[in-house]
């Protein structure tokens, strides 16, 4: 344990020497010996801090120590009575003290000095600022005051925040009322397309939707879902890729009061068909290239093979509430099967009215459309522009799977606003940006995000917190922040995801759900606007998320607890520290690392498997799978593949494998530490092993190694089945481009996903 644990400490190299800040501690009554009770307040208080249950106080040899059981390494907090100021702090591997005498001065960034006349609390200045040092001493007092007047009280029930501390963490950081126009998002694009009938609506690469004919597609195809059966408040399957015709499909729902189920074509057949009958799905709306995938559970329309076009575009304008569903989406489940978030209409028109001014989307804005269309991204990404009257430009699949390709195409399409994930919008941030540029700013979502931007891009990161079940919560403008800090400011912090949007009230709780002080790691729980009605019949899990709020009933009866370890900074932004659960973030999405563990423990010969999200070479989180074979067996790593790919998105398949005997705790559980790292040799893959001919396969082995961090490469091995995906596609695309001087798409070098192939590919673009 490092001093970094201590709440609101900043870390610091190997030296700590210099100024420190000095705070007098109050004592309980005049009088009172301050020995009695300082080592023990001190031990509360870090326990109170850091959740470490095990803190022990000895005394060998009159010195008192306290330690924390099982820390690596253990730190102790010396204690003593004298009246002497302590010398300056000397960097040692102490975490905190009570000086003992005059002749053996404190050695730890957080030193208690107990004299004739009371406390006094020495805090190293290079790791704590005055803020948090009048913290710790304000809260070190009230610890004090408890011992005092009742030494039998539990750690647990002793108030740390003052009731002006309290306000602030509760009500000053959340003041974010504001008053929504009444209108949901269909009723909008009604209203634009009265009065801007030609405006584009939307646009992609051979076309264009003008707000006008959007409404009115939209108008045709929920008179022909009515024609044949589907009624007010009914489930549709949505199953298309990024394009017009998906969000023409949600918006004909939207006018029927009905709830759109968001489906990816790119998902596994078995998955998609779960989807549409696990929600009730009326109707499956699709392309017929993607007929086969959605058929045989519900009726299916195709918005290219029916005559939907021949009704009336009259408006159909059924009644909706702020109640009523706009949208369900699935995400990972622990138990093995997706679960579905049942989203609002009124939380999607707080998001939409948040993104739209927080982001400052106008009518000649320019917005895109990139995020996967499997999930409620679409209410943030593209509704907030559509609702602002601007276009939403959809790019080509390929464009997005090269940061320099994408860069391009912002700056030709002249787009203003965009939505990333984070892999992705770290590389752009990282290239050279003409100074015209008319990109305004890039929102990050999907994971936490770990490094600083540039102050001199030409355009604002904006980064955003949230989930289905909580849409966006937060957000923070990382470039406005970031110059504020600057670099000293910026290293010593890690980006946060700000604070609460319009109408969203967050807070930062304990286990017994009372708030935290800033630095104090608690859970994140949400209440206000954006929250969503649960999960689709699992009242079980609805209930353990959505709870009773014990903060704000009145207001805001229902609390979401969102599993996220978060701390307060003392100027009330939130930073995102972990989760609570074994849910993880891959290349933007949601895993829950349970249901990938179910799949794998059905295959034949498994005995018993864990998967474990390790971050790579690159900093980008691998998913790994432990297996343990049943007695005799030995399953094949590439029949496990090709079943979890069957099953499961590509995200969470993982794209490494160990098979063998699990450590164990002493209690008889996985001992998930003692997992080896996963082997950087060759897994086992289908193709035959064979070695490189030319000089030209050679050094592109040498650029899939360093992109896929493995060894021991064959030239017929296929990219993905060694666990590349599209965005290390896109980077051995660039590095290639560089090495051979030559220009080859992303489309021709992966044809067939192999270095001979490749080779062949640089080849002909050689002539």
């Amino acid at each position: 344990m490092d001093t970094t644990t201590l709440p609101l400490a900043h870390p610091v190299g190997d030296d700590r020497s210099g100024p420190v800040h000095r705070r007098a501690v109050p004592m309980p009554q005049r009088g009172q010996n301050p020995d009695r009770f300082a080592a023990a307040a001190l031990a509360a208080l870090i326990h109170r801090y850091t959740g470490e249950g095990d803190v022990v106080i000895a005394a060998p040899a009159g010195v008192i120590k306290l330690r924390v059981s099982g820390a690596s390494p253990a730190w102790d907090v010396l204690a003593a009575v004298t009246a002497a100021a302590p010398e300056p702090y000397t960097g040692q591997s102490c975490h905190a003290a009570v000086a003992k005498s005059a002749e053996e001065p404190p050695v730890a960034p957080l030193t208690l000095v107990v004299g004739r006349d009371g406390l006094e609390l020495v805090m190293a200045a290079a790791e704590f600022d005055a803020e948090a040092s009048d913290q710790y001493a304000a809260h070190l007092s009230r610890i004090l005051h408890a011992i005092a007047t009742d030494p039998t009280t539990p750690v647990r029930d002793m108030a740390l925040l003052t009731p002006e501390e309290t306000r602030r963490v509760l009500t000053d950081w959340n003041q974010t009322d504001e008053t929504v126009p009444p209108a949901f998002f269909h009723e909008i694009i009604a209203g634009i397309a009265a009065e801007t009938p030609d405006k584009i609506a939307v646009a992609w690469d051979g076309g264009e939707l003008t707000f006008g004919e959007f409404d009115a597609q939209a108008n045709r195809l929920a008179r022909r879902l009515t024609a044949i059966g589907v009624r007010p408040r009914a489930t549709i399957g949505v199953c298309f890729p990024r394009g017009p015709e998906s969000l023409i499909a949600q918006l004909a729902c939207f006018k029927l009061a009905a709830a759109a189920i968001l489906l990816d074509p790119d998902f596994p057949a078995d998955r998609v068909r779960f989807m549409i009958g696990d929600a009730g799905a009326a109707v499956t709306l699709t392309m017929r290239a993607h007929e086969d995938k959605v058929a045989g559970i519900a009726p299916v329309l195709t918005l290219d093979g029916d005559d939907w076009q021949s009704e009336s575009a009259d408006p159909v304008a059924e009644p909706v509430t702020e109640d009523d569903l706009i949208h369900i989406c699935y995400t990972s489940g622990s138990t093995g099967a997706p679960k579905a978030v049942l989203v609002r209409h009124g939380a999607a028109r707080n998001l939409i009215y948040s993104m739209r001014t927080l982001c400052e989307v106008t009518p000649d804005s320019r917005g895109t459309w990139m995020a996967a269309p499997g999930y409620g991204m679409v209410e943030v990404e593209c509704f907030s522009v559509l609702s602002a009257g601007a276009a939403v430009h959809i790019p080509e699949p390929s464009v997005v799977t090269s940061a320099e390709w994408l860069r391009d195409w912002f700056v030709t399409n002249r787009i203003t606003h965009a939505l990333l994930m984070k892999a992705m919008a770290e590389r752009l941030w990282t290239l050279e940006w003409p100074a015209h540029t008319a990109l305004r700013n890039i929102r990050i979502c999907g994971e936490r995000v770990q490094t600083w931007p540039s102050a001199d891009l030409p355009f604002h990161v904006l980064n955003l917190y949230g989930s289905a079940e909580a849409t966006v919560v937060a957000m923070c403008d990382l470039t406005e922040l970031g110059e504020s800090l600057g670099p000293e400011g910026r290293a010593r912090r890690t980006p946060p995801i700000g604070r609460p949007t319009p109408n969203v009230k967050t807070y930062v709780l304990g286990e017994d759900l009372r708030p935290l002080p800033p630095g104090v790691i608690g859970e994140l729980c949400v209440a206000g606007d954006s929250l969503s009605a649960g999960y689709l019949g699992r009242p079980e899990a609805t209930a353990e998320k959505w709870i009773d709020n014990p903060i704000d009933p009145e207001r805001h009866p229902v609390l979401y607890r969102s599993g996220d370890l978060a701390r307060y900074w003392a100027d009330g932004s939130i930073e995102i520290v972990g989760r609570t659960d074994g849910q993880v973030k891959v290349r933007g999405n949601r895993v829950h690392l349970g249901e990938i563990e179910v799949v794998l423990s059905d295959f034949p010969g498994v005995r018993q498997s864990t998967v474990l999200a390790r971050k790579d070479a690159h900093g980008d989180t691998r998913l790994v799978a432990y297996v343990e074979p049943e007695a005799g067996q030995t399953p094949q790593v590439r029949e496990i593949r090709r079943e979890l790919a069957r099953r499961l998105p590509s995200f969470m398949v993982p794209t490494a494998y160990v098979v063998g005997t699990f450590p164990m705790t002493t209690n008889g559980k996985i001992d998930h530490k003692a997992l080896p790292e996963p082997p950087k040799s060759r897994p086992d893959v289908d193709t035959p092993y064979q070695e490189p001919r030319t000089e030209v396969e050679r050094e592109l082995r040498r650029l899939w190694a360093e992109t896929l961090d493995l060894e021991g490469i064959g030239i017929l091995d296929n990219f993905f089945e060694l666990g590349g995906d599209s965005i290390r596609a896109a980077t051995l695309t660039g590095l290639i481009g560089e090495l051979f001087d030559v220009e080859v798409g992303i489309d021709e070098l992966f044809e067939e996903a192999s270095i001979e192939q490749m080779a062949a590919a640089i080849a002909a673009a050689r002539g």
